[in-house]
């Protein structure tokens, strides 16, 4: 069922962000999110919390989300984090409400001490820039949106507060022991300013100063040189409630703040605030007797000694801010952002046809891929506008950008497909695969990235040494290395059912079965015909001609081949393809078999007008493939659309549906059987006519036009 919401969630995958204010913030919002979501996160980040991560109905790796529901609604806790160009495809869509929390633009306004990194400024620029995409803003505070507005003009803004952490709710205030600071060592937060009041004033200094939160080395020996200050680091949520529990009061000296967390921490633990006079904390209700300016050693200590003189005057802040957390409950701040965040009508797009971008290797590419691509692209032409982009073009625009109802990355099981895989990987699209397996594109950097690939999917430890010995003989391979295309594809497609059930079993992902189409067309096979193909070739008239289609590789079961046409007189065999490295040893095998004669390995990438020239003049096709279940072959389609008799593994021939003048041998591919096979189809005199024009009918490329479209959910 399609989603109406979803909720950018890699803020809390970042320790930077996951924890105190913006994931405390973000996880109220999910914890109260309104209906099922669809959470986004990173795979490359930390997992995502379990809790949260159960919270979303779907987990999405990236921003391509085909099929939202009308008036969709994207809402983003954490803008200035990293990369938040992985949003771009959402921010740009017409029909989508983009909503953002805003907590503050402190690196802008501090440059000097936030952004002295060229990336670290790269990021947080880029991040404004993609502020101007959003439709409605929440600020934390009535500073922040202030400050919001100054920038941005005047938005749609409605400030909603942070809500106070669970864990804050409850404590018991027992006898004050310290002097209690949280917030670590960020040069905004100002934590010398307290360690010099503590250090100018013997009655301050007879009480423990505690400042919580992560301290580098050097602000830990900064402070330490000033005063004696017990510096506990991140602590847990337990031992948070117990410094709360036994402070004097909190001190939050800071120079800029978006919301101040511990201002409401501190009146709900019933513990005196007091703090830096700024707005985030005069807005709070923090009294002008509670406040000090930030650089003001003095006057902060005269407010801390007045508290340790005074039980009374303790008291008295106590009950002056004892309501100032109660507008900040957790269900008070989640339900005035979700009650705000009312999407605006959808932009209603009209068009003639669906927009689709289609990454795939494209002629003049010397693959099966390619020109199954290109005759895919012409039959789509009459239903889709569709924006070919070749593997030398392939980049990030075509995912990010919603001039496209949908991008199809089509994939194969070779280096030249990587770009294209990547970037599915990472950005997401419909994904059509046209392998079953990805070994040969997991192995681009060598076994050992593709042994851990392995070792993630099978859930034990892989070597780089099996990796090696599963490419050299297929049927020993275990992996799939399909788990990134399960995740990141919207949907994953195949020719093939095997994969399909493969991907649902190990991957929990509900691919789909697309069943392959005829690329090429061909007349019948007239006699005539045939003897003007025989003489463009050099074939006598007479003479028996056996033919195999495709690259000369090892998984075509091209020994096998071999040892069959050593038991068969009186045939010839012409390997019509490209050779790869291991031709020479099949020639070598050739020659041990005596074959040498009777053999002919194809020299190079055969033109078109040749391989139609071969499928007229042959006697017999003869289409192996050796590996696991889950091949199809293009040129096994070709022999069948040609009208031409073969001999073809059985689990080829079933994936295809192939017809009756096919026929099957075991995929163990065994030589004796393989020739008896042959003789069958050379010795047959039946009509493949009427076979072949019903097989064709029923696998046109328009027919499998409609049904990608369908699958794309566009149809």
């Amino acid at each position: 069922m399609p989603q109406r919401l979803i909720i950018d969630m890699r803020c809390l995958q970042d320790p930077n962000y996951s924890e105190r204010g913006i994931g405390n913030h973000a996880r109220n919002l999910i914890t109260h999110a309104p209906e099922p979501f669809i959470g986004l996160y990173d795979p490359k980040l930390p997992p995502l919390p379990v809790d949260m991560a159960a919270r979303a109905a779907v987990l999405s790796p990236h921003a391509y989300l085909p099929g939202l529901s009308p008036g969709a609604v994207l809402l983003n806790p954490s803008p200035m984090s990293p990369d938040q160009h992985f949003l771009a495809r959402l921010l740009y869509a017409p029909g989508i409400t983009k909503a953002v929390c805003v907590h503050d633009f402190i690196p802008y306004d501090d440059q000097a001490n936030y952004l002295t990194h060229p990336l670290n400024r790269l990021d947080y620029f880029a991040a404004m820039a993609w502020l101007k995409r959003y439709d409605l803003f929440f600020p934390n505070s009535e500073a922040t949106a202030e400050r919001l507005r100054g920038l941005y003009g005047p938005v749609r803004a409605h400030i909603t507060g942070v809500a106070l952490p669970p864990w804050a709710q409850g404590i018991t205030p027992l006898q004050p022991r310290h002097i209690l600071m949280v917030g670590g060592d960020d040069a905004r937060k100002n934590p010398e300013v307290l360690a010099r009041a503590h250090a100018a004033s013997a009655i301050l200094r007879r009480i423990p100063l505690v400042i919580s939160g992560g301290c580098r080395a050097e602000t830990v020996a900064r402070l330490r040189a000033i005063t004696r200050v017990e510096l506990p680091g991140r602590v847990s949520d337990a031992r948070m409630r117990a410094l709360y529990a036994q402070a004097l009061c909190v001190v939050t000296p800071s120079r800029a703040e978006g919301f101040s967390l511990p201002v409401i921490e501190a009146a709900a633990a019933g513990v005196p605030s007091i703090a830096s006079d700024i707005a985030a904390h005069r807005a709070l209700g923090v009294a002008a007797g509670e406040r000090f300016a930030p650089e003001d050693t003095a006057g902060l200590a005269g407010i801390l000694e007045a508290l340790v003189h005074s039980p009374a005057r303790r008291a008295e802040i106590v009950a002056a801010q004892a309501d100032i957390w109660r507008p900040f409950s957790a269900q008070a701040i989640a339900a005035s952002l979700w009650q705000a965040l009312t999407p605006q009508a959808p932009a209603i797009l009209r068009r003639k046809k669906p927009r689709i971008a289609m990454l795939t290797p494209l002629p003049p590419e010397k693959s099966g891929i390619a020109s199954y691509s290109a005759a895919t692209a012409r039959a789509l032409a009459p239903l889709a506008e569709v924006t070919l982009v070749s593997t030398e073009q392939a980049c990030a625009i075509a995912h990010t950008s919603p001039e496209y109802d949908r991008v199809l990355s089509v994939l194969g099981n070779a280096p030249l497909h990587a770009q294209i895989h990547d970037l599915a990987v990472k950005w997401g699209s419909a994904v059509l695969c046209h392998d079953s397996r990805l070994l040969g594109l997991a192995t681009r950097n060598g076994p050992k990235p593709a042994a851990a690939q392995a070792s993630r999917e099978l859930g034990r430890s892989v070597t780089p040494r099996e990796i090696i010995a599963w490419a050299r003989d297929e049927r020993l391979r275990e992996a799939s290395f399909l788990a990134e295309l399960a995740r990141a594809a919207r949907p994953l497609i195949f020719h093939s059912p095997q994969p399909v059930a493969e991907v649902a079993a190990r991957f929990g992902v509900a691919a789909k079965h697309l069943p392959f189409a005829l690329q090429r067309e061909f007349a019948p096979r007239t006699a005539a015909a045939r003897l003007r193909a025989r003489a463009a070739l050099g074939i006598a008239a007479d003479e028996k001609l056996i033919i195999s289609l495709g690259f000369i590789t090892r998984n075509k079961g091209i020994p096998a081949a071999l040892h069959a046409l050593a038991l068969l007189p009186g045939a010839r065999l012409v390997l019509v393809g490209e050779p790869s490295e291991d031709t020479k040893t099949f020639e070598k095998l050739a020659a041990k078999l005596g074959l040498h004669a009777r053999v002919a390995f194809g020299q190079s990438f055969v033109p078109e007008r040749d391989y139609r020239d071969y499928l007229l003049a042959a006697d017999c096709a003869l289409q192996l493939r050796e590996g696991l279940p889950g091949n199809i072959s293009g040129t096994l389609q070709d022999c069948i659309s040609a009208g031409l008799p073969t001999v073809a593994s059985q689990d080829l021939a079933e994936n295809i549906a192939a017809p009756g003048y096919v026929k099957t041998v075991s995929d163990r591919l065994d030589p004796l059987e393989i020739t008896a096979a042959l003789i069958e189809r050379l010795n047959a005199d039946d009509d493949t006519e009427a076979e072949r024009l019903a097989y064709c009918a029923a696998h046109t490329m328009g027919r499998y036009a409609a049904s990608l479209l369908a699958l794309l959910e566009l149809g």
